[in-house]
């Protein structure tokens, strides 16, 4: 209920901007990475049952080690899989965490894929998986540049030295070149636009959202203090009325001689003394307690209590802080009192509002007709 941004109008958030967007990032390449090795987990037992396995039991000596070297590859990427599924479920902090290993298991996935596509070669397939592959990775994910040709190059290595080794035919070898080196070239384009398309959205609506959190923190809070103004707090009472099996406490609070105090020593010291106990109110008070600059040097503040005994008793505590405090401005220490009234809200505070807070402005004046830095109580 406490205002918790006191004197933070205006200032950056706690995360920048750039981080915000890159945590997102980080989540949505995760949960896309999540939907990839999922699938693998259910194919990959597939293609080494059928394909794999079946191929190891053929006669034909001269192909096995072709098979064993794609049931080791699959068993590779499952194997992965399965580790990711379970890293992903054990770590509590999951985006923080497995931030780092993004990029990494990505470059690793695609590298295993390369030499897969290698193997093709001997058999006479083309190119079709493997440019299905990097521009799935370059499209799925958003990498900026140049991350995104940090993770692709690996796999491009492999996916040339497969076509020098593997691939017999000149014509066959000189094509596939060719086009898979335009399509990597693409992809690495196509992935550094998609990351500036979505950084830039990102960034449209990060920007337009702080814009209106500023807004609405303007229309809602004190420009010096930073404390609720008017409209806000008797919103905030509202809530805490429905919120509330207690009664609440109103404080009036209004600081002593602080027109000697702008006369003295200058309006813009007169401005810290006001923000100084604003802050002295703030750390003085529980979290579920209204605290607003009222008006000038008037400070109210509200909040559930059991008697008005209790509001009493708080009142003086904050009184007492203020008063044996003080303000060290240039000119010297500054001491300052403060006079209070003290009301008590028994019924409906917003339709009565007026009542009990004139309970608590009569307090006040009594306050400082028995000679200020006191606290008084309304007379019910």
């Amino acid at each position: 209920m406490k205002n918790k941004h006191l004197l933070t109008a205006g200032n950056a958030p706690p995360e920048s901007t750039i981080s915000l967007i890159q945590q997102n990032t980080n989540q949505i390449n995760i949960k896309r990475l999540n939907y990839f090795f999922f699938w693998m987990l259910i194919i990959e037992p597939f293609i080494i049952l059928f394909f794999d396995i079946e191929g190891l039991l053929q006669q034909n000596s001269h192909k096995k080690w072709i098979h064993l070297s794609y049931f080791v590859l699959h068993l590779a990427l499952w194997l992965i899989s399965l580790g990711w599924t379970l890293m992903r479920k054990t770590i509590k902090n999951k985006y923080g965490a497995i931030n780092f290993f993004v990029p990494v298991v990505t470059s690793f996935v695609l590298v295993l894929l390369s030499l897969i596509n290698s193997l093709d070669q001997i058999n006479g397939n083309g190119i079709t998986v493997y440019i299905a592959y990097i521009l799935m990775a370059g499209v799925a994910l958003l990498m900026p540049f140049p991350t995104n040709l940090i993770v692709l190059i690996p796999s491009y290595g492999i996916f040339v030295m497969g076509m020098l080794i593997f691939q017999t035919d000149p014509f066959a070898k000189f094509s596939s070149l060719t086009n898979g080196s335009i399509f990597f070239l693409a992809v690495v384009v196509i992935s550094s636009y998609l990351y500036k398309y979505y950084y830039d959205n990102i960034l449209h609506t990060v920007e337009l959202k702080l814009a209106n959190e500023k807004l609405n923190y303007i229309s809602t809070h004190d420009g010096l203090t930073g404390l609720y103004n008017r409209l806000e707090f008797e919103h905030q009472l509202s809530t805490l009325h429905q919120q509330s099996t207690n009664k609440i406490a109103l404080l009036l609070l209004d600081i002593d001689f602080f027109k000697q105090i702008n006369d003295q020593y200058g309006h813009l010291v007169g401005d810290q003394v006001l923000i100084h106990i604003a802050q002295i109110i703030e750390n003085a008070v529980s979290d579920d307690f209204i605290v607003s600059r009222w008006g000038g040097e008037e400070f109210l503040v509200a909040g559930p209590v059991t008697s008005l005994k209790q509001a009493l008793n708080l009142a003086e505590m904050i009184r007492d802080q203020i008063a044996n405090d003080s303000y060290p401005s240039e000119q010297g220490n500054i001491t300052i009192t403060v006079s209070m009234g003290v009301s008590l809200i028994t019924g409906d505070c917003i339709k009565n509002f007026d009542h009990y807070f004139k309970q608590a402005d009569d307090a006040l004046y009594l306050a400082k007709e028995n000679g200020r830095n006191r606290v008084e109580q309304s007379v019910l």
